[in-house]
């Protein structure tokens, strides 16, 4: 039947070609939200690394698109609605892992950036929002899919 798919096309969506070695912990999140370290250079190399992870786990752009854009919308606010948004976000996340098994190491990276990012203030969700738009990057700097 035209337009019918009966679960047979998905192959794409159940791909496990991601790596399971890739290790990202929470002392990795600390780090990289450490706002005593000023010059960035955990937080960029990290993000490197985790862009060229990406583009080794064969993420698509498309697939980390609508989790960017709302990972940007997220702004610091006195009362903590912004730690709501970032609980909100993992959910998110965790969906779309479910979905694309790609996203496996962008899961545990973010699910242990959100965690730490909640303990923490205006500098931490500053250099959350510096961290996956350097990823994003380091990403499309390693010739990740689109």
């Amino acid at each position: 039947m035209p337009g019918y798919n009966n679960g047979n096309n998905n192959k794409q969506r159940n791909n496990t070609n991601y790596q399971t070695g890739f290790n990202f912990t929470a002392q990795d999140a600390k780090d990289i939200l450490n706002i005593n370290e000023r010059d960035g250079k955990v937080l960029f190399e990290k993000a490197q690394a985790v862009g060229r992870q990406l583009k080794d786990d064969k993420v698509t752009v498309s697939q980390i698109r609508k989790i960017y854009s709302e990972m940007r919308k997220i702004n610091y606010d006195d009362k903590g609605d912004y730690k709501y948004e970032l609980r909100l976000l993992k959910a998110q996340i965790a969906y779309s892992s479910g979905r694309f098994k790609e996203l496996k190491n962008f899961k545990n990276v973010f699910d242990n950036l959100i965690d730490e990012t909640v303990k923490g203030g205006k500098e931490e969700l500053k250099r959350f929002k510096d961290f996956a738009e350097a990823v994003i990057a380091y990403h499309r700097a390693e010739n990740g899919r689109e």
